[in-house]
């Protein structure tokens, strides 16, 4: 008897294991379908159908991380950046060095604007692989952005010492470089340099030259990278063609300077400088019409502290042509933006030339030479010899 009963719970218990290892087969088989349509719907950028199959596939295998993964992926590609922060950290929370979730988080905090706790994720990556130039270049991104050049430099300097041939590293690294040093740092010259023989066609490297070149003021190095630039792109941006014609102008290459400057000024209409620079080279080749023109419009839209050189520049021309009542105006007007002892001297001879009566131009000459103006000891002295003679021609012109 006992032994009958013995056998029928053994069977009893085959029965059972059979049924829940034949329950177990089916449910891993639909998981797996699960896992497979996930994928197929992931591929096909179904993202909110990807995560439906991917949570069954999580619900089946709660301690499979990879499932988590894609989740999280699907909520940050559905633009639900909370949910998949969440997830990633509860990924961290059973795996705390899992790079998917550290560089993932990093680029989330990126997107939201968080950047120091992006910052925080790529630092913890540097800690799992130090000689990622990857993790260094992300982190001298951030570092940037927090205002922090010294550990800007430091990373990218270090990146570019894991990857030389990176050119995003060098464009970066040269821009700090030159937000660190108004003049640019000599650094940039031999990044700039190295990026050439790379990739001498890369448009970015290509316009930092043109912009490194004009701020050395190496006008020639200027002209040559835009016109390689303009080979390689017809997209040439504003500003490469603004430093193109004023390197043209300062090269005395007037005409051509004339040429693609009106042609910039067709492109954004309100650009005092670019007034000011067609005014300067209309005045070179001796079109004084078109230059006063250029002048009077770049008062016009001056909203910058090079007021007073338009003003100068405008005077000069009417100078020159003998306008002197205009010339007088606009030289008070020069003065009365700039308080320049210079021009002190420039309306006493413009009063000195344009009127009989010559008390006016006596007083400016006084004026000039009360402001001491020390870097000018050739104006200075003609005033001096001035003020003597003109003191005579009153006394007389009195006793008369």
């Amino acid at each position: 008897m006992k032994l009958s009963y013995l056998i029928f719970g053994v069977l009893l218990l085959m029965l059972v294991n059979v049924k829940v290892q034949g329950q177990s087969i089916e449910e891993k088989k639909q998981a797996s379908e699960d896992c497979l349509l996930g994928k197929e719907h992931l591929a096909n950028y179904q993202f909110q159908k990807a995560m439906e199959s991917f949570n069954v596939c999580y619900q089946n295998d709660l301690e499979n991380l990879n499932y988590l993964k894609k989740i999280a992926v699907c909520n940050y590609k559905l633009g639900q950046f909370k949910d998949s922060k969440e997830i990633y950290q509860k990924i961290l929370r059973k795996d705390s060095v899992n790079i998917t979730a550290l560089n993932q988080l990093g680029i989330i905090y990126s997107k939201e604007s968080n950047y120091k706790k992006a910052l925080e994720q790529y630092e913890t990556l540097i800690e799992i692989d130090t000689l990622n130039s990857y993790y260094h270049k992300r982190a001298a991104e951030f570092f940037t952005k927090t205002n922090n050049f010294i550990g800007s430099v430091m990373n990218y300097e270090k990146a570019h010492q894991l990857n030389p041939k990176d050119i995003e590293i060098i464009l970066a690294l040269s821009k700090v470089y030159g937000q660190l040093d108004e003049l640019y740092h000599p650094r940039i010259n031999d990044l700039i340099y190295l990026g050439m023989m790379l990739d001498s066609t890369n448009v970015k490297l290509r316009l930092l030259q043109a912009k490194t070149a004009y701020k050395q003021k190496r006008y020639s190095k200027v002209i040559k990278s835009v016109e390689r630039l303009l080979e390689l792109t017809t997209d040439t941006s504003f500003y490469a063609l603004k430093i193109y014609g004023i390197s043209c102008f300062q090269t005395k290459d007037h005409q051509n300077a004339i040429n693609i400057l009106e042609k910039v000024i067709a492109i954004n209409p309100e650009s005092e400088v670019i007034y000011y620079y067609l005014g300067l080279a209309y005045k070179a080749i001796g079109d004084y019409t078109k230059s006063v023109q250029y002048f009077e419009k770049a008062i016009d839209q001056a909203v910058s502290e090079n007021l007073p050189n338009y003003y100068t520049n405008l005077a000069i021309i009417y100078e020159e042509q003998g306008k002197y009542k205009k010339s007088i105006e606009t030289y008070k007007a020069s003065y009365k933006s700039s308080k320049d002892k210079i021009l002190l001297y420039h309306l006493a001879r413009n009063y000195d030339m344009h009127y009989k009566d010559k008390k006016m131009a006596l007083q400016y000459f006084e004026k000039y030479m009360a402001a001491n103006d020390t870097g000018n000891i050739e104006y200075k002295d003609y005033s001096k010899h001035r003020i003597s003679e003109l003191k005579k021609v009153i006394h007389f012109d009195t006793v008369d």
